[in-house]
């Protein structure tokens, strides 16, 4: 599957560079402006792709642990959605709802980025264009909730019992790039916080992933 995911990036990188080498002089300016975001774009996947290969290797070797500090959420992930946005290409509008709470919790904020960022880089992928993703946090006592809502194609039902198994992909994602590895990473990261996580979802109108931390 990976060795897949790698060969499509590496074919268009491929063809770009060497069309702007053979026809640099005959491209519009337009057309040269394309194929280098394309390069970069998948200089992105490619990199996305090698991260969540070795962030498995290390969960599997042991190397990944909960190592929690002071950590100031509401500045913490207003940052991680202004990096989502243009890493999806704004693909779809994420609106964040934080109730009140402590200023400082304590988390260990590298689990963090990656339970927030997959779930987020998920409800974007699987929804249309434009479709709003809702990202809410809530503290309801020693406890915080954060649950992400999209309103995509959803997981068929005979899909939902394998969402946490490394290279499972949904029957229903289509052409969607992916290795189905996102929720295995976010299931990791999830326990090493000794948290919960639950996905509701229904075909063709959307999912709900919550996430249960101590803090």
């Amino acid at each position: 599957m990976v060795s897949h995911e790698f060969r499509t990036p590496l074919a268009i990188i491929q063809s770009s560079a060497e069309i702007l080498d053979d026809y640099q002089g005959q491209l519009e300016k337009a057309e040269r402006k394309d194929h280098l975001q394309s390069i970069r774009k998948n200089t992105r996947r490619m990199a996305a792709l090698m991260e969540e290969t070795l962030l498995i290797g290390s969960f599997d070797a042991g190397k990944m642990e909960f190592k929690p500090t002071l950590l100031e959420l509401r500045t913490f992930v207003r940052r991680l959605v202004d990096e989502v946005l243009p890493a999806t290409n704004r693909r779809c509008p994420i609106e964040f709802l934080l109730a009140e709470m402590p200023t400082m919790v304590q988390a260990d904020g590298r689990l963090l980025r990656h339970i927030f960022t997959n779930l987020l880089h998920n409800a974007v992928k699987y929804s249309d264009a434009g479709r709003v993703v809702q990202f809410e946090i809530v503290c309801p006592g020693a406890d915080i909730v954060c649950s992400i809502r999209d309103r995509g194609i959803g997981i068929p039902e005979a899909d939902r019992e394998w969402l946490f198994n490394a290279f499972h992909r949904g029957r229903n994602v289509g052409d969607r790039p992916g290795t189905g590895l996102g929720l295995v990473i976010v299931k990791r990261c999830v326990d090493l916080h000794d948290g919960e996580i639950k996905v509701e979802s229904k075909l063709s109108e959307g999912t709900v992933v919550t996430v249960r931390l101590p803090i």
